[in-house]
Parts: C-alpha cells; sequence; structure tokens
C-alpha cells in the first residue's frame, strides 16, 4: 500500500532531479564562458606581441605580425594605405565616398583596389557611430581607433577606446595626424608620432621615415624661396558655408601668410558679413573637399553685401582640398603648394604645381593619376 502511494510522486522528483542538474549545468557553463577581455588575454597568451603607447597616451598589447586591419578612422586609413598596408584591410570607415559628404571615391579610396568590396564598419567623420557586430565579424588584430574628436576630452576618448577594447577583445589602438595643437612645431611632432606609430605596428618603420623626409623636404624648399615674402592677407571658409570661418590650416601657417581670423575670439565659426569686409582679405579660400561638400564660388561672387571685399573685386577666390575626416598628410602638401603658387605668384613662378603634386600623391598612394581626381573633385583652377 505504501509503494502504491508514493509511485505518483516518483515522476516528480526525478523531473526535479534533473531541472536541478540542468541549471547547475548551465551556471557552469556561463561560469566558463569566454568574456572578450579572456578571449584577447588567452590570443595574447598564444601570439607574439609588443607592447606599444598609442596616441591617447593607453599602453595597448598589439600582435608583432598584424595580418588583419579594421579602422573606423579615416586618417588612420590613409596612414595604412600612405605605409603600403592597405592588402591587410578587412574592415574601413564608413562614409568616404557614396555617402552625403562625397558620393564619388575620394583619393584615399581610388588607391585602394577593391575597396567598395571590403566591409565598412561605420564611423569615417570622428566620433561618428560604429558597427560593433560587424567589427567583430571581420576578426581584426588590431582595431583603429581616433585619437581626436571635437567633443570629446583625450581622457574622455581613452575611456571609450578602453571600453571599446573590452567589449570587441580586440587591441584597440588610438591615432590621430591633426588635432587640437595649433603650436606648428608640436603639430609636426604629432604627425611624426602618428607615422612612427603606425610604422612600428605594421612592420613598415622604413617607409614611414621615408613618408616623414619627404614632407619635410617639400615645406623646407618651399618655405626657403618664401624668404622676406609680404605676407597677405588670407581668409578661409569652411566647406559648410563662406560666414563659417576656418581660424587655423597648417599648410597655411607654413606659408606664413596671415589668417585674418586667426585672432578672433572663439576662433572657429560663424560671421557676420560686416566682419568679412572689416578684414578685407586679399585672398579668400573655400574649403573644398569633395564635388559634394562644398560652397558654391557663384553664391560668394555674387554677393552684392561683398562687392567691396579686396578678395571678390580682384577675383582671388579659390579653392583648397583642406581636412577631410581627418587630415591627409599628402594632400596637406598639395595644398601647401598650390596656396603657396597662389599667395607668392612672383617667388614661386617657376613651381610646377600640378606635376609636383601629382609626384607626392603617387609617392604617398602608389597610385598615378591622383591629381587629376583630387583636383576634379576639390575644384582646383589650373595655376
Amino acid at each position: 500500500m505504501q509503494n502504491a502511494m508514493m509511485t505518483p510522486w516518483a515522476p516528480m522528483r526525478a523531473l526535479a532531479r534533473v531541472s536541478m542538474l540542468m541549471v547547475i549545468l548551465m551556471i557552469l557553463v556561463g561560469c566558463d564562458a569566454p568574456t572578450p577581455d579572456a578571449r584577447l588575454d588567452k590570443d595574447q597568451a598564444t601570439v607574439p606581441m609588443r607592447e606599444i603607447q598609442d596616441m591617447l597616451g593607453r599602453q595597448v598589447s598589439v600582435p608583432r605580425d598584424v595580418g588583419r586591419i579594421a579602422t573606423v578612422n579615416v586618417d588612420a586609413f590613409r596612414m595604412v594605405v600612405h605605409l603600403q598596408a592597405d592588402d591587410r584591410l578587412v574592415g574601413i570607415p564608413g562614409d568616404m565616398f557614396g555617402s552625403r559628404f562625397s558620393r564619388e571615391k575620394t583619393i584615399e579610396a581610388l588607391a585602394v583596389a577593391g575597396v567598395e568590396d571590403i566591409p565598412q564598419l561605420g564611423g569615417g567623420q570622428p566620433g561618428s557611430d560604429i558597427n560593433l557586430e560587424k567589427v567583430v565579424s571581420v576578426s581584426p588584430d588590431v582595431f583603429f581607433y581616433w585619437a581626436f574628436t571635437r567633443g570629446d576630452s583625450t581622457q574622455a576618448m581613452a575611456d571609450h577606446a578602453d571600453r571599446l577594447q573590452r567589449q570587441l577583445g580586440v587591441p584597440v589602438v588610438a591615432v590621430s595626424t591633426l588635432g587640437r595643437e595649433r603650436d606648428p612645431k608640436k603639430i609636426m611632432a604629432e604627425i611624426e608620432r602618428a607615422y612612427a606609430l603606425m610604422g612600428v605596428i605594421l612592420d613598415r618603420e622604413a617607409r614611414a621615415e621615408q613618408l616623414l623626409d619627404r614632407y619635410r623636404q617639400e615645406v623646407s624648399s618651399l618655405q626657403a624661396r618664401l624668404q622676406g615674402e609680404a605676407t597677405p592677407r588670407v581668409y578661409l571658409a569652411h566647406r559648410t558655408n563662406l560666414f563659417s570661418n576656418v581660424a587655423f590650416y597648417y599648410p597655411l601657417e607654413q606659408l606664413g601668410a596671415r589668417n585674418v581670423a586667426s585672432q578672433r575670439r572663439g576662433r572657429d565659426g560663424e560671421i557676420a558679413a560686416e566682419q568679412l569686409l572689416h578684414w578685407n582679405p586679399e585672398h579668400i579660400f573655400l574649403h573644398t573637399p569633395s564635388r559634394t561638400s562644398r560652397v558654391s564660388l557663384d553664391t560668394v561672387l555674387d554677393d552684392a553685401r561683398l562687392q567691396d571685399v579686396a578678395a571678390i573685386r580682384d577675383g582671388q577666390v579659390h579653392r583648397f582640398k583642406g581636412t577631410y575626416m581627418g587630415w591627409d598628410l599628402a594632400t596637406g602638401l598639395v595644398d601647401l603648394i598650390r596656396m603657396g603658387k597662389i599667395l607668392y605668384p612672383q617667388a614661386l613662378e617657376n613651381l610646377d604645381a600640378q606635376t609636383l603634386g601629382e609626384d607626392i600623391l603617387c609617392t604617398f598612394y602608389g597610385k598615378p593619376g591622383l591629381y587629376e581626381s583630387l583636383a576634379r573633385q576639390s575644384g582646383f583652377e589650373d595655376l
């Protein structure tokens, strides 16, 4: 009788025991599941690593042999191409081309064969959204992040880079070619640091030094020809509109010209037409990174309020490439040469800006014909 009464409860007890075992098993499995950090530690235990300091001051362990590169940072993308490591790119920034910033491929994209087939990971504009799932899916050995955005402090950027590294389980290295610095010597030191760092990580140190030597040589050669020249007054307009001034551009500083907006309180930002009349620049340069992102020349020349501005009266309104999701050392040299030729026509009379510009772009990007593409995209006039 006792056995008959207990029989109905036996299956329930058995089910309870099985359920308890499953719960314990799930807990144990959950405890053993590797976190991204744990996966990173495991990878570092089996792969030869090196310790580097990125441009946010973070200590990062990266593989000695980097075969797969992902980045959302166009500065980093350009340096990878300059250092002849673009065949290792498995993920690239979004919005470089086919976007509201540029519908056609910009020269950095034109220099990479099959670039349209490489997954785009978001980013592009410093600080813009990143597709973390896509980053993980391309299994990079290293992920290059920004070392500069306009809205965040260096510490905030470093904290974000640390969080990304924990989330991705991949070494995250922050780099930039042109940040907040305005002192010319410190800017050059920052550029040298960026290329030296990328050279070490990508095992392209000799190539990095070769490009830096070419850059220094071109700047020094041009500056030597401008000794004793008068300093013209220049106004730089941002790509968004004529009255959004650019208070600092490194190539213009290197040329010794006077940026009329450089002493303005607040520096970059909107000004009134009256302010431009007061400054009365002899030359106006329009920031033109692409055919999509630019100020119409006619709107400048036809503005009735500005007909007494010397640059407009004398037809001295020109275009320059400027920054584009960061700054390109190669097109920066092209801007330096073209601006110099316009501002100091007698001193640089014998300088062939087009031939020299083509040679510079070919040296940095390893592909001929890029000057013609840049001239079309940035609306350069013949000099």
